[in-house]
């Protein structure tokens, strides 16, 4: 039998599965190899590519330091370009933290063999160049015009490093590239370089780089840098933005933080101020388009930090200026939602005209969906039907998805339970709005569902398009999908998601269905579904059968239908649950301590533990409390909490909503509810009413995830689980 690095095929090819090639590696190989071991051993490893071209990257990855740079190197000859392209901008790094002898060594493999004259190794080499001191060498390799990465960093750096410090030109252009940087390897070497080279950086520039390296948004080096009034914010405007940011989560420092911004925007504007005569001329330098950008930083950071006070009206005050600024569309959008977002936070009354006079201008419907949603809430729960009649003429035509739909669907509700009448010509009834609901496309699953109830329908996916989106031609996805499904075969499966993403935009959706069931065959749920939910958003995308399956899965099948019908719960309901609160992660826990598949909080825990013990279940507490890691403890104990709150609330709906929001804040919200003119609404509205976001979200996600459940795997339509979950009693029984 063919033998790899020494032992048979097969055995290798099962332990580089298994994770374990790493282990006979380091037992075998030389880990500080002399230039023609280096240059052995790296071929060697290449045998690795006989199991599959991109095999010594997958080990590389998986390996020590010292053993991954030689099985990189070893990746650097793959059949596999995306392997090869990946091996590159992982040894780079690698290189300018290596010792001589490693740079030294691999320079060696550069310039022997196949691997000699490869332009697309040019960086490769002038990193070990570099890192060797022959800076007038990689210099020569590469250009500084080059649009950014290694390259561009490694070139400054370079000819920087060659004029011994007196390259006026370098001295102007690193620092604007520095700051320009956005997180990553490549900002974290070079603002250590930076930092190292003597005569490079004013003490203002070296004190914004070591808080960026740092990464702290912080004022403590504010009065150092604003010796001179901040001209270096001016030279570099991403640093406005930071400064922006740092007065925004400052409490204290934000009221200082808008009288300098204001200082500043007169500045630009020509008025005279206390500002340093060396700020003022070099304001006096920039261009038109300069000051305009600037203007728009100064206001709309004022607006941010305005906003954090709660100061409201004088926050959209800036943001309307800054609208006159707006960069692109994407930024007047962003001044837009702010503007509605602080009415709606400060005086909800004026919402729904401000919404309706600023639509028009509007770039991306979609980018306002949570101010439509705040607002929806809001006339919903003031009983306003005519305004949200008003906002749903508006909404038509505009692409509006999500909102058009949940607009629809709360106006059919109205009609059909009398408080509302329209005067819609040829429409209006409350078919016609379930109807739209119905039928907004990938608008909202929820909506959608909630309508087929309400109409007799069964929403039944249709085909599926697999040219959606923009691709790259076939033949090149055919080696980066090669690539990327060999992380699942290899051992690396935890590795590959940046490499997905870097890819996704380009992929078909049938090439992406097949990632995510690699993804899901490795347990990675979330990752799973997180790329499942991306793609079946892309435009005139129509999801498919296969596509519910993958979306709305069944890991932990015996547990759930286990535990399920213990507590004599429809098992799609606790799987729509366990679904919205962990994507079925049993390690998972939560920024608030919610650990496990049904998110529970220790002390919830302990109580409904606690319950179980004394009705004669298990005993899951012990002298280190529970383990909520564990999924049958809390699919356990999270299935019986979830019976509990419905013999609480009695309805299986306002139990979820007490499940995210707390027993006792979802009764004052009933409470509040019953006392509006004409009685409480029913239950479905009820929810569109929650003034928290969160968990009035979380009751659609856990309805519409369990219409799917009871479809695809129970054999229930969509509305037998909506009136499972919305009994006819509208409230709990006092």
């Amino acid at each position: 039998m063919a033998q790899i690095l020494g032992i048979p095929r097969r055995e290798a090819e099962e332990l580089l599965r298994k994770g374990d090639l790493g282990f006979i590696l380091r037992e075998e190989l030389p880990a500080d190899a002399k230039a023609a071991d280096f240059s052995r051993t790296v071929s060697r490893l290449k045998q690795l590519t006989r199991i599959h071209p991109a095999a010594p990257f997958y080990a590389g990855l998986l390996a020590d330091r010292n053993l991954s740079t030689l099985l990189f190197c070893a990746a650097l000859e793959s059949s596999s370009l995306p392997a090869r392209r990946e091996a590159v901008q992982k040894l780079t790094p690698l290189i300018l933290e290596a010792g001589e002898n490693e740079a030294r060594n691999i320079l060696g493999l550069l310039d022997a063999g196949n691997l000699k004259g490869k332009t697309d190794l040019a960086v490769l080499r002038s990193a070990c160049l570099y890192r060797l001191g022959s800076y007038g060498e990689a210099a020569k390799l590469l250009s500084p015009d080059q649009a950014g990465g290694w390259e561009k960093a490694l070139a400054l750096f370079a000819v920087w490093k060659t004029s011994a410090g007196t390259d006026e030109n370098s001295r102007r252009e690193i620092p604007a590239f520095l700051f320009d940087l956005p997180p990553g390897e490549i900002r974290r070497w070079a603002y250590a370089e930076a930092l190292g080279s003597e005569g490079l950086l004013d003490s203002g520039e070296q004190a914004a780089l070591s808080n960026r390296l740092s990464n702290r948004t912080t004022l403590m080096n504010l009065p150092h840098v604003l010796s001179d009034g901040g001209i270096i914010f001016f030279r570099y405007p991403e640093l406005l933005a930071d400064l922006g940011r740092a007065y925004q989560s400052t409490p204290a420092g934000r009221e200082e933080g808008v009288k300098l911004f204001s200082a500043w925007d007169k500045l630009l504007d020509n008025e005279p101020g206390a500002s340093p005569p060396e700020l003022e001329a070099f304001i006096n330098t920039l261009d038109s388009e300069a000051v305009r950008s600037h203007r728009y930083l100064l206001l709309y950071y004022s607006g941010r930090i305005e906003r954090a006070r709660d100061r409201y009206a004088k926050s959209s005050e800036y943001f309307s200026r800054a609208l006159d600024y707006a960069p692109d569309a994407g930024q007047s959008d962003a001044c837009l939602w702010y503007i509605l977002m602080n009415t709606l936070s400060g005086e909800p009354g004026a919402a729904a005209p401000l919404v309706l006079r600023t639509m028009p201008r509007w770039n991306d419907a979609s980018y306002f969906e949570d101010v439509l949603d705040r607002l929806s809430s809001y006339l919903t729960a003031k009983r306003q039907w005519n305004t949200l009649l008003e906002i749903f003429h508006s909404l038509e035509g505009r692409h509006a998805g999500r909102s058009l739909a949940q607009y629809a669907w709360i106006l059919g509700r109205a009609v059909q339970e009398g408080y509302l009448k329209t005067n819609r010509p040829g429409e209006g009834s409350a078919k016609d709005f379930l109807r739209i609901a119905f039928e907004a496309g990938n608008g909202s699953f929820y909506y959608r569902a909630m309508a087929a109830s309400r109409l007799g329908e069964t929403f039944v996916p249709a085909g599926d398009n697999p040219k959606t989106g923009n691709v790259t031609p076939e033949k090149t996805r055919a080696g980066e999908m090669e690539f990327i499904l060999g992380f699942f075969e290899y051992g690396a499966a935890s590795f590959a998601l940046p490499f997905i993403q870097i890819m996704e935009r380009e992929l078909s959706v049938p090439e992406l269905r097949k990632i995510a069931e690699a993804l899901a065959a490795t347990d990675r749920w979330q990752e799973s579904l997180n790329l499942i939910s991306r793609y079946t958003r892309r435009e005139d995308y129509e999801i498919n059968r296969e596509d519910l399956y993958l979306l709305y899965p069944r890991p932990f099948h015996e547990l759930i239908e286990k535990y399920a019908g213990e507590m004599e719960l429809g098992a799609e309901i606790l799987y729509g649950l366990i679904r919205t609160e962990s994507h079925f992660m049993p390690d998972i826990v939560s920024r608030s301590g919610a650990v496990g598949l049904a998110q529970l909080m220790a002390p919830t825990a302990e109580d409904m533990a606690g319950r179980i013990a004394r009705r004669g279940g298990p005993d899951y507490r012990g002298p280190e409390g529970i383990d909520l890691k564990n999924p049958e403890i809390n699919v356990h104990i999270g299935s019986y909490y979830l019976r509990y709150l419905t013999e609480q609330m009695g309805s299986p709906m306002l139990a979820l909503l007490a499940y995210n929001g707390g027993l006792g804040r979802t009764r004052r919200w009933l409470a509040a509810d019953k006392q509006q003119n004409g009685g409480g609404l029913p239950q479905d509205l009820f929810l569109e009413t929650i003034e928290y976001t969160e968990t009035r979200e979380y009751g659609r996600r856990v309805l519409a995830a369990a219409a799917v459940y009871g479809y695809l795997y129970y054999g229930m339509s969509m509305e037998e689980v909506a009136s499972d979950l919305y009994p006819t009693d509208l409230y709990p029984t006092d």
